[in-house]
């Protein structure tokens, strides 16, 4: 990108409005601090009340993105009157999240302006829009580290992966308005516009098929017959190694399940009673294993205790020399397989 015609620009702002420039340049640390403060407490607030997102992104405006705004819109008093200096931006994995996240907001900030983007919208625009709210911090924000940032104001955007994905490709082509557009281009863009908020829906249907798929296994634990007959699947695995070993925690680390059952062969365990028998048959080796594992030596294992999912993985460890072999087992399990298994 070239960068000339923006640095004569704001040379000639200079020259025009040195002052503009000046506040703008003295405050912009403060407007840093606050969408960085407003951040951590969104992600802090999201993560406490099990909400799931993407991102969590934030930025002040640059001096060149200030100034190319009050060139496009008559202010009288740019610094007070634009309320995106400090933005963040709230990405969803799914639409219903939103409003979940929206609610959070309402919550946690002073609230000085909501806008629904999309209804903003005339007849003659087109695009995927989210929503936006203008908030100054809470009363939970006190303190001599938030004196300076209490009257400021911050921009914080929800969207969707998806809107967030066109918003960048609708940047991009600097397109705002259907009259904007080629001809040709026109009837493309309305239906990637479209497409993109039915995969939005699709997204949320497979997630809350996901969910009744989930509760069906967890009902059907109490009828051990039928939870074994389920397909072996990454939540089928899950749901049988908390089931199997319910006194271990499922993982020690984010993703070990996930890492496990992609060392585990499906054509080897088709359903999970595959998997259950040979758990079943050498259950009192894994008891054993299980033990030993909290007693070797820590520069062998990284945790107190073996997790359940690893624990499952152990069986077919100790029976299949190939397999095992196979594997990237750690340190602690390689030392647990070599001395209790079966193909000596």
């Amino acid at each position: 990108m070239n960068d000339e015609p923006i640095k004569a620009d704001i040379d000639k702002q200079w020259s025009e409005n040195p002052l503009l420039i000046k506040q703008f340049i003295d405050c912009r640390p403060e407007y840093e601090q606050l969408c960085s403060e407003v951040a951590y407490i969104l992600r802090t607030k999201l993560k406490k009340a099990e909400i799931e997102v993407a991102a969590v992104t934030f930025r002040a405006k640059t001096l060149a993105s200030f100034l190319e705004k009050t060139r496009r819109k008559p202010y009288k008093n740019p610094l007070t009157e634009i309320t995106d200096i400090a933005g963040v931006r709230v990405v969803c994995l799914y639409s219903p999240d939103t409003s979940e996240v929206q609610k959070l907001i309402r919550k946690e900030f002073d609230l000085v302006e909501e806008v629904d983007k999309l209804k903003e919208k005339s007849s003659e625009e087109f695009g995927y829009s989210a929503k936006h709210f203008i908030i100054r911090l809470g009363k939970s924000s006190s303190g001599a580290r938030y004196d300076d940032l209490k009257n400021l104001v911050c921009e914080i955007q929800v969207r969707t992966v998806l809107q967030d994905a066109w918003a960048i490709i609708q940047h991009h082509l600097v397109y705002k308005k259907e009259a904007d557009v080629p001809e040709a281009l026109q009837r493309k863009l309305n239906s990637l516009s479209g497409l993109l908020e039915t995969a939005d829906d699709q997204f949320d249907s497979i997630r809350r098929e996901r969910l009744a798929y989930l509760k069906t296994l967890e009902r059907s634990k109490n009828e051990p017959d039928d939870f074994l007959k389920a397909d072996f699947n990454m939540d089928s695995f899950t749901a049988y190694a908390r089931w199997k070993f319910p006194h271990l925690k499922l993982e020690n680390f984010t993703g070990q399940a996930k890492i496990v059952f992609s060392m585990m062969k499906k054509d080897e365990h088709p359903s999970l009673k595959d998997l259950d028998q040979i758990v079943e048959a050498n259950k009192d080796v894994l008891r054993k294993m299980e033990k030993e594992y909290e007693q070797l030596d820590t520069k062998f294992r990284k945790f107190d205790a073996p997790s359940a999912a690893v624990l499952v993985m152990y069986a077919p460890a100790i029976i299949n020399a190939r397999w095992a072999s196979e594997q990237g087992l750690g340190s602690a399990s390689k030392i647990l397989v070599k001395k209790y298994n079966k193909w000596k």
